[in-house]
């Protein structure tokens, strides 16, 4: 039986289509894979559809959100939208939605109250630059404490994940960052924004921390923006594509399982953060 419920939630904008779908079936395929339910699976590679899962009820322990994803081998969303500085459509993150299933997979399991809201490929606005958007419309539709948003970074970017809080300043992307390093063990290279407002960060490692600097620090991110108008703490979380894309499109990458459980471990260490 279909557990798909449509044009719940927020309601459609006449100017920013997206068709809303509160999705309350399997994550998974079977409880002991990462192989994704076909349904949702297929609103994660679709167009223009805003995806509601909800573990629980308000206030939420923390929205995890994900304004970019995209089927893989799709990196142009936004295609029929131009941006303040006129060009026309942005850069999808690739099946972002990935490693924010681990996330929210795990915290559910652990009973945390906790929403994740997946904005797949939006055709025609981004989704956390417009307070008005669907997306943003839904994140704080109901009382929450945190925000995390996930996103994708390129194959070329030096690091492996990159953590700001734009300007939000009650997120501290630094002390998230240090106790997301220590879970992922250091297997992977990491960079913190040192403090909101500032592009500054440290590289960390098992041994030092090094003096850096971020490559999106997320700084005119309105989601971030509206978040500490709400007094909620914010973070932005870019992932290369080892976290986001496995050799099935259908599961999970090994890397993405690790990642979302260690975020979902820092998420219940930090309390109300």
């Amino acid at each position: 039986m279909s557990r798909l419920m449509k044009n719940e939630g927020c309601p459609k904008s006449n100017d920013m289509n997206m068709d809303i779908n509160i999705y309350k079936g399997q994550i998974w395929k079977k409880s002991s894979s990462k192989v994704y339910s076909p349904e949702l699976l297929g609103l994660l590679e679709s167009k223009d559809a805003l995806v509601i899962l909800k573990n629980g009820e308000p206030p939420f322990h923390v929205v995890i959100g994900v304004p970019h994803q995209a089927a893989v081998g799709v990196t142009t969303i936004a295609e029929n939208w131009t941006n303040p500085r006129g060009k026309k459509g942005r850069d999808s993150d690739e099946n972002a939605a990935s490693f924010a299933l681990a996330v929210f997979s795990e915290l559910c399991d652990q009973k945390i109250p906790c929403k994740l809201v997946i904005a797949a490929h939006s055709t025609d606005h981004d989704p956390n630059k417009d307070a008005n958007s669907p997306y943003c419309k839904e994140v704080f539709s109901e009382k929450i404490h945190f925000l995390l948003e996930c996103h994708g970074a390129g194959e070329q970017r030096k690091q492996d994940i990159e953590i700001s809080a734009g300007t939000n300043s009650l997120g501290n992307a630094l002390d998230f960052g240090r106790q997301l390093a220590t879970k992922l063990n250091f297997q992977y290279s990491l960079s913190a924004q040192i403090e909101a407002g500032s592009n500054k960060a440290k590289s960390i490692s098992k041994d030092k921390e090094i003096d850096t600097t971020l490559v999106l620090p997320a700084l005119e991110t309105t989601s971030l923006i509206q978040a500490e108008k709400r007094e909620i703490a914010a973070l932005h979380l870019e992932a290369k594509p080892r976290f986001r894309i496995s050799e099935n499109d259908d599961s999970i990458s090994a890397d993405g399982l690790i990642l979302g459980n260690a975020i979902a471990e820092v998420i219940l260490l930090k309390g109300n953060l």
